[in-house]
């Protein structure tokens, strides 16, 4: 049953994000990859988690690199353009940069644009991050199947046409 609902939700979300301009170009596991034509024709993976917080992680092939985002509806105190320092603890493995606070199908979240391929590296072969923002809150997420998600990721940009830079 749990597995159904979570499921659906990722279907309707998936819908949602289809009539946001996405399209989506397959699956793997518990992650849809879409191609985003705002960010270049970039391609990234998105998945839902039981605790509403949705995250996305792709190529930004209009800028040169790539993103991470999450949204999650009891993040009330981000403010839509607000900056802060989002930090990305992987165990042996940190990461830090800023990350800007978006709203997204009136959910708030945080955008974090990276050029450092190495972060993909460790996004694909970790079981889990924690993700620690400013205000030093915490969220650790599951990263189950997300070798193959990235793997997918990069072969869906494989196809996409070169993108204008801006």
């Amino acid at each position: 049953m749990y597995r159904y609902v979570l499921t659906t939700m990722a279907l309707c979300c998936a819908s949602v994000l289809h009539a946001a301009g996405m399209e989506r170009w397959g699956e793997s596991g518990d992650w849809t990859i879409l191609i985003d034509p705002e960010k270049g024709n970039g391609c990234l993976a998105w998945k839902p988690f039981e605790n509403d917080m949705t995250v996305e992680i792709g190529a930004a092939p209009n800028q040169a690199g790539g993103f991470f985002a999450a949204f999650y509806p009891a993040w009330v105190q981000i403010e839509d353009g607000a900056t802060g320092i989002v930090k990305f603890d992987f165990g042996d493995a940190q990461f830090e940069g800023e990350a800007v606070g978006v709203f997204k199908n009136g959910v708030p979240g945080g955008y974090a644009f990276f050029d450092n391929p190495a972060f993909v590296t460790e996004f694909g072969k970790r079981q889990s991050v924690t993700i620690i923002g400013e205000s030093g809150a915490d969220v650790e997420l599951d990263l189950s199947g997300s070798a193959k998600a990235i793997e997918a990721v990069l072969a869906c940009q494989a196809e996409q046409p070169e993108p204008l830079k801006n």
